[in-house]
């Protein structure tokens, strides 16, 4: 993690009027070091190592403040347990439903999709992210090589 994103994030925090704890730190630093958007049960596990005495309970309200506030966002809740993404550049996901994996996807195209004012039911569409389902590779090859019954 960077300092530039150590820098920002205690900056949002204090512009939001967020104390900046070393709760939501530890937390927030667990994101950036884990890229498979982790849900809040493996944070807590890694977090409960250096800090002893957080709970899950907080680990959870942390996230879902984090969230609230656009410091980092929920990404799925695949198969009953939310997924959280520590990068909040916007973006996009792929989901591989047999393993979880969850891989970041950029295009412009995605960006900037609208769409038609006949299907909104009178939505005002305030942000969007895309969000695919599917099979990855290794889960696919997997697949391929089980012998069959």
């Amino acid at each position: 993690m960077t300092v530039r994103t150590l820098n920002v994030f205690i900056d949002t925090c204090k512009a939001a009027g967020l104390h900046v704890t070393y709760q939501r730190m530890a937390i927030f630093k667990s994101l950036q070091v884990y890229k498979h958007h982790p849900t809040a049960e493996e944070i807590y596990r890694k977090i409960k190592k250096e800090h002893p005495t957080i709970s899950l309970a907080t680990v959870y309200k942390t996230l879902e403040i984090l969230a609230h506030h656009n410091l980092i966002s929920r990404v799925t809740h695949l198969h009953d347990a939310a997924r959280y993404d520590g990068n909040a550049d916007f973006h996009h996901h792929l989901v591989c439903v047999e393993c979880k994996k969850i891989v970041d996807v950029y295009n412009s195209k995605l960006d900037t999709l609208k769409l038609p004012e006949n299907i909104l039911f009178g939505f005002k569409i305030l942000h969007h992210r895309v969000h695919f389902d599917g099979i990855c590779r290794q889960c696919q090859t997997s697949k391929k090589n089980k012998p069959k019954k």
